[in-house]
């Protein structure tokens, strides 16, 4: 792992925030959630201005601290140059229904995606899925479509409600967090969940859902702030190991 990323809750600066959401999007490419040039995430500027946005045109994989605008809840961009993703409203809305969350991705990881295409609920069936533990991850349904405007924004915003993540019919999953490392964390787990049931249902096998109580406490026993910080730096030495940096 390099310097910098020790410094993840030392220094809390923009362009800090911004190098580690960038390695953000680099090691969602290596958790399954590339897809060409399409995927984003976003950080809440901590002067009250808006978001900064991935810009348009770059692989997850290819971003860097430099690859991000600036732009108001309204769309104009304030700062930064390049292409501003059509589904800005995804974040905005998102980010102005939920202060608690500070970091919003959108991306469309191929089990999720295929989980989202079915009507089924996502079960704590294994500890990735009892991340989601509270409030699941529920699914939006009006549309498959892309999310181009601030009402659509709204709507999938009201669909999230307080959960982690929000499957999008056919289409993909949109994921939060407190900070880059929760955000990181929800897609990543989302995934990994998805496939996890998905498997469990194709293998044929009788199963039972775990029971909800049991659940929510052991939400809270792995995934404590310690646990979150272990897998955080977990996935960046990953990241620099891929990258020739280890």
């Amino acid at each position: 792992m390099s310097d910098n990323d020790s410094l993840y809750h030392q220094d809390e600066s923009i362009e800090n925030v911004l190098h580690h959401l960038a390695r953000a999007h680099r090691i969602l490419e290596l958790e399954g959630h590339g897809d060409m040039s399409m995927g984003h995430l976003s950080y809440r500027d901590p002067h009250g201005r808006g978001i900064w946005l991935k810009r348009g045109n770059l692989a997850l994989r290819e971003v860097t601290a430099a690859d991000f605008i600036l732009i108001d809840f309204d769309g104009n961009v304030l700062e930064g140059q390049g292409l501003r993703h059509l589904e800005w409203p995804l974040h905005t809305e998102i980010m102005l229904a939920r202060p608690d969350v500070n970091v919003v991705g959108h991306s469309h990881p191929h089990y999720a995606t295929v989980f989202g295409a079915t009507k089924a609920e996502l079960g704590p069936y294994n500890n990735h899925g009892v991340w989601f533990a509270d409030h699941g991850a529920p699914r939006f349904d009006s549309t498959s479509h892309i999310i181009t405007t601030q009402d659509l924004g709204k709507e999938l915003a009201l669909t999230l409600g307080s959960a982690y993540a929000v499957l999008q019919a056919n289409h993909g999953a949109s994921f939060v967090g407190a900070d880059v490392k929760d955000a990181l964390l929800s897609g990543i787990f989302l995934e990994k969940a998805a496939k996890f049931q998905l498997d469990l249902a194709s293998s044929g096998l009788e199963h039972d859902r775990p029971d909800h109580d049991e659940t929510v406490e052991k939400n809270r026993r792995i995934y404590p702030e310690r646990a979150r910080q272990n897998y955080w730096m977990y996935f960046n030495r990953t990241l620099d190991a891929h990258e020739g940096r280890a």
